[in-house]
């Protein structure tokens, strides 16, 4: 992607994320959407808002719990302010994986490069443990109440294998010496010298067990709430929960549309797996119409980004203003 024009580039992704919702709300009987709409339970918009909210504080505040063993001096207050502020830049970013690289970069200047971006990997491979373990743990449940479990053993196979090799490779360098081998064979050294760095801050957690159980935690907390939000929004649409479905497909939903790399925060991929998801349960196409305006209104929360941006930019314009005038 990066290879091709600009303007290619911008094509592609404003396609991701306008023909997910022409596809979407195209699909509505507009007739219908009035009786639907007057089906919703009063209390949705707040679950969901509410939801996505406490799912961000615990974000920031797991973060803030894997730096402080190296930043004693790093308050809750100062890493909530980061991680909001890179809420608010992840609504121009390409993919949810670049809010990763803003929330490293500003926290850098506090705790030191490695410790930041150690920090931040470990938080990266936590949460996609942990959202690989809820979907496994509901897809598990699905098949065995359809009587097909062994049709997704592979699957269930594949994605334990693949967790443990995560798991080996953060925190193992008898797995990561051979391919840092073949990494400075195909690799600038420069950059294999940066990676190398961060497996070092990474490998240091080995020695800080109770800062990533309890990061472990509250990243299964974290998911737990997103999860049930999405549950608890579907149940004031539809009137039913569908919880062990949101358990199987919400991980995924999230899982893809962290690495994709075409629309800012998912937006666009994520209706359009959230589309598929409803299509699977059998819901109408009025109710998903409700339930994507309401998910995509919770990205207004992000706009709390904005307030440390603007108190750091009046500060620091102060700031500069004072060290000319002395």
């Amino acid at each position: 992607m990066k290879r091709l024009p600009a303007w290619v580039r911008f094509t592609v992704n404003a396609l991701f994320v306008i023909v997910p919702f022409l596809w979407i709300f195209g699909r509505i009987d507009y007739r219908g959407v009035i009786p639907a709409m007057q089906g919703v339970k009063w209390w949705t918009v707040a679950v969901q808002f509410s939801s996505v909210f406490v799912a961000m504080v615990l974000q920031g505040t797991r973060w803030w719990v894997l730096l402080r063993p190296f930043a004693a001096n790093l308050t809750l207050r100062r890493a909530l302010s980061c991680h909001f502020r890179s809420l608010y830049y992840s609504l121009v970013l390409p993919n949810s994986t670049a809010q990763e690289v803003v929330r490293a970069v500003v926290m850098s200047k506090d705790t030191g490069k490695v410790v930041s971006w150690s920090a931040s990997w470990l938080c990266k491979l936590l949460g996609v443990l942990a959202l690989s373990g809820m979907s496994l743990y509901g897809l598990v449940t699905l098949s065995m109440r359809e009587f097909s479990l062994p049709a997704i053993l592979p699957a269930i196979i594949g994605a334990a294998v693949l967790m443990i090799l995560a798991v080996g490779l953060s925190f193992s360098k008898r797995m990561t010496r051979p391919l840092r081998k073949i990494a400075l064979r195909i690799l600038p050294h420069t950059l294999v010298n940066k990676i190398e760095k961060i497996r070092e801050g990474v490998y240091r957690y080995r020695y800080q067990p109770r800062e990533v159980v309890i990061s472990a935690l509250l990243t299964l907390l974290t998911q737990f709430t997103i999860i049930c939000g999405v549950s608890f929004t579907i149940a004031g649409i539809t009137g039913s929960p569908y919880f062990t479905e949101c358990m199987a497909f919400i991980p995924l939903i999230e899982i893809i549309s962290m690495v994709q790399p075409f629309t800012p925060n998912g937006v666009g991929v994520r209706d359009a797996l959230y589309a598929l998801m409803f299509s699977a349960l059998d819901l109408s196409s009025e109710r998903l119409g409700i339930y994507i305006v309401i998910s995509n209104l919770t990205i207004l929360l992000k706009l709390l980004g904005a307030v440390p941006v603007v108190k750091d930019a009046v500060c620091g314009g102060k700031g500069q203003r004072k060290t000319r005038d002395t």
